[in-house]
């Protein structure tokens, strides 16, 4: 492990005592009454992050968990297992061995940076249920956090290390020279390369990917049944309860910090599944972040881009120019081969559905190396017991540890204190976050490498004669009610807590809460735009369960996205047909706009400047 930004090896000195991992990953190890990881339990595990796998084994477990309640109720569990910490030390085939990718430095966990993410966590957490197709509506709304959020990061970026020694030097700044304790402008946040552009009640809590602020938060992708084959994939859910968050009591936090398990024994794999008060009695197309949180709790990491290349092909997506076989009718532009080829395993619909799943294990081996063996960063969860116990204490005691002491003074703070008398952050889930480090992210990482393919495969813009890049309208997609009616223009929606229509389906209701959107506001809505929004939601969709900082995803899709662009490269020189692929990326240059990516006979350029390979970011 790199300890790359100095948190996993620094010992801090807390009343005459030398404690270590404040700023690092160690759930499941034991920890003392204040949550404070056993020493050297914690060093165990540093010193295993740099060997070749074996020494996971032999890091302490901490305190088995009491069965509270539930079937299992009176019995002792272990500490659930670390996961899948040799991940990272796989190979590949297919791209560079996962130890070749780099990460910027995580922000260190005193620094503004981290305290401005905890911000927007604690108003992720108070705003959870709120309806997404209104956000200004409730109190607290979205609108009440805009304000504070915006001066949370507004502080952070002024008080970070701005200027790296050379911002040209891809190499230097990914290897954290100066890159540490700050956002990266036009990565982390809405703006540019060179701004952060503030939120509004309809753009907070999204990335800024570009496109992502048009139209509703949840992305079209997720807002219509899928036509897999014969069946149908209903992409409604039954929803977590409302209002029901968790590891809000310390005790309760603690137990789950040593254990990994909730009071029923669940560890982060079953999460709310020890009976039906944990949820709605009826199935919901999702609105609200809890929604977006469940879903990322139990999909199988591709499962929203798979359906996302179904619903693409169904609905008469494009391929774009680079690909042989393409044909945009009408007399305007022919490729090579349709007149008498068509792509089919190659360049057709079964190589893009089998990529889109293919490429999301080389993802995970590749982040898995970031989480393990460079990072090791803690979770928002670990970081709300710190700031609990530096400013609420336990038993009466306080420990400092640093924390920016304006971090308790935010009316977000405040509305977690006042719901649950502490500073805990709640969860979405009963045993809180998994068993593996915060950074980078795993479904971030699938997510970039994914909507990347999908954007790559499938024309989602053109250039026009004056040089300007013009995303293609979602509208221009197509859908049927029945396999022999005629196709009709796509119907863009936006999903509301309104309940209407009921129909009873083996004992649970099912409801189509969505409300079309305006003409106007349908038309606004691009393909690639409603991709990266695909993309937003499951990564944000982690954070607003309350596991996952923001600069971890952001940064994670990005390596997903570069990552994505090696196998690509691999598809033009291994196809006979020898295509190309165009896409944009989702970080931001200083004009806003996005870099272009071109990526022809093995090689990937981007704004017309090849790119060697491997990178963390293209």
């Amino acid at each position: 492990m790199t300890d790359s930004n100095g948190d996993t090896n620094k010992i801090w000195e807390i009343d005459g005592a030398n404690v270590v991992g404040i700023g690092s990953f160690h759930k499941t190890l034991p920890h003392n009454k204040f949550g404070e990881v056993d020493r050297v339990a914690f060093e165990s595990l540093a010193e295993a992050t740099r060997g070749d796998g074996t020494g996971f084994a032999e890091v302490p477990r901490g305190a088995s968990r009491l069965v509270t309640d539930g079937p299992n109720k009176g019995n002792k569990l272990p500490a659930a297992p670390l996961t899948n910490p040799q991940a990272g030390l796989a190979t590949d085939q297919l791209t560079h061995p996962p130890v070749d990718y780099r990460m910027p430095p995580a922000p260190r966990v005193t620094s503004n940076t981290t305290t401005a993410e905890m911000v927007e966590l604690y108003w992720m957490a108070c705003l959870r249920d709120r309806d997404l197709c209104d956000p200004k509506m409730g109190s607290p709304s979205f609108a009440d956090a805009v304000d504070e959020i915006n001066k949370s990061f507004e502080l952070a970026i002024a008080s970070g290390t701005i200027t790296p020694k050379d911002p040209c030097n891809l190499g230097a700044f990914l290897a954290g020279d100066g890159a540490e304790d700050r956002f990266i402008l036009g990565v982390d946040v809405p703006g540019s390369a060179v701004a952060f552009e503030p939120f509004t009640a309809a753009t907070l809590f999204r990335l800024g990917l570009p496109g992502d602020e048009v139209g509703p938060m949840v992305s079209q992708f997720f807002l219509r049944p899928i036509q897999f084959g014969t069946q149908t994939i209903d992409a409604r859910e039954r929803p977590y309860t409302a209002g029901l968050d968790y590891l809000t009591d310390f005790d309760d936090w603690l137990q789950a910090q040593n254990s990994g398990r909730d009071r029923f024994g669940q560890d982060y794999s079953s999460s709310n599944e020890d009976g039906p008060v944990r949820f709605e009695d009826f199935e919901r197309y999702f609105a609200t972040m809890r929604d977006l949180a469940r879903f990322v709790n139990k999909d199988a990491l591709h499962q929203a881009y798979f359906n996302a290349a179904l619903l693409l092909l169904s609905g008469g997506a494009r391929w774009p120019i680079g690909n042989p076989y393409h044909d945009f009718g009408n007399g305007i532009v022919q490729g090579p081969l349709p007149d008498r080829e068509a792509g089919f395993g190659v360049l057709g619909g079964p190589h893009i559905l089998a990529l889109v799943s293919e490429v999301a294990t080389r993802a995970l081996k590749a982040v898995w190396q970031q989480k393990w063996q460079q990072h090791l960063r803690l979770r928002p969860e670990a970081y709300g017991g710190l700031v609990h116990v530096q400013n609420a204490g336990v038993s009466g005691i306080k420990r400092n540890y640093g924390l920016p002491d304006w971090l308790v003074g935010t009316e977000a703070a405040k509305c977690v204190k006042k719901a649950y008398k502490g500073y805990l952050l709640p969860m979405a889930f009963t045993p809180g976050s998994p068993n593996h480090p915060a950074y980078g992210a795993g479904h971030a990482t699938v997510a970039g490498a994914c909507v990347t393919v999908l954007k790559a495969f499938f024309l989602t813009f053109v250039t026009d004669a004056a040089g300007n890049d013009r995303p293609i309208p979602f509208c221009t997609l197509v859908e049927r009610s029945k396999p022999y009616n005629p196709k009709s223009p796509i119907i863009s929606y936006c999903a509301n807590l309104d309940l209407n229509d009921p129909e009873k389906c083996m004992g649970v209701k099912k409801f189509d809460n969505r409300v079309k959107l305006p003409k106007d506001v349908a038309a606004s809505l691009t393909i690639e735009g409603e991709l990266n929004k695909l993309a937003q939601n499951v990564a944000m969709g982690r954070s607003m369960g309350g596991v996952h900082w923001r600069t971890d995803n952001s940064r994670s899709l990005v390596l997903g996205e570069a990552l994505a662009a090696e196998i690509l490269a691999d598809i033009t020189t291994d196809s006979n047909e020898k295509p190309s692929f165009t896409f944009r990326t989702f970080a931001r240059r200083a004009d806003g706009l996005p870099k272009k990516v071109l990526i022809e006979r093995g090689r990937i350029y981007v704004d017309g400047i090849e790119r060697t390979m491997p990178t963390g970011m293209l």
